[in-house]
């Protein structure tokens, strides 16, 4: 499925609140991945969430919000 992803937020682990706007944050928002910022991505789910993602959509303007997490076990 091809999707917009919106980068939304830096956060922490061990930090309940959002880093954005610590000294962190703002250090880590200097280049492209500032609140906002879009980039083309493709989604690998199956074709029943694919639906229902899309039924959602056209049926009342509702969509799914997911967190990026880095794999650190894959170098």
């Amino acid at each position: 499925m091809k999707i917009k992803l919106v980068f939304d937020d830096w956060r922490k682990v061990g930090v309940a609140e959002s880093v954005y706007n610590t000294e962190l944050g703002i250090d880590l928002s200097l280049n492209d991945l500032h609140s906002g910022t879009t980039f083309d991505a493709e989604l690998n789910i199956s074709e029943d969430v694919e639906k229902d993602i899309l039924k959602a959509w056209k049926d009342h303007k509702a969509y799914p919000v997911f967190s990026v997490l880095c794999d650190t076990e894959k170098k």
